[in-house]
């Protein structure tokens, strides 16, 4: 809104400051001015548009390489989990064997 007033305000003063007369003058450059920031608010809304695409599609990317990860290392830690009990039974076998108690 800003911005149409300041385009607004300068087609005015560009209107008088060349001699034309402020009704017709005025209509005609308001006109413009009105179609030229429609015209970059399009262009710029695309480009936005543009913008959070290439975001949300990183922040995909980015999601499902943390799932990939998650999965990684909750099998990692399931696989230690079951290297540990296999070495705590072991170690148990060994101490019956040789007669050892623990604590």
């Amino acid at each position: 809104m800003q911005v149409l007033q300041e385009q607004d305000s300068e087609s005015n003063k560009t209107g008088i400051s060349a001699g034309q007369t402020k009704d017709s003058d005025s209509k005609e450059l308001s006109v413009s001015d009105l179609i030229a920031t429609l015209k970059n608010f399009k262009i710029e809304e695309q480009e936005l548009l543009r913008e959070r695409d290439k975001l949300q599609k990183t922040q995909n990317e980015l999601k499902n390489q943390a799932i990939t990860e998650i999965d990684e290392k909750r099998q990692s830690l399931k696989g230690l989990k079951s290297e540990i009990i296999f070495l705590q039974n072991k170690c148990n076998e060994l101490e019956q064997a040789l007669g050892i108690m623990s604590y």
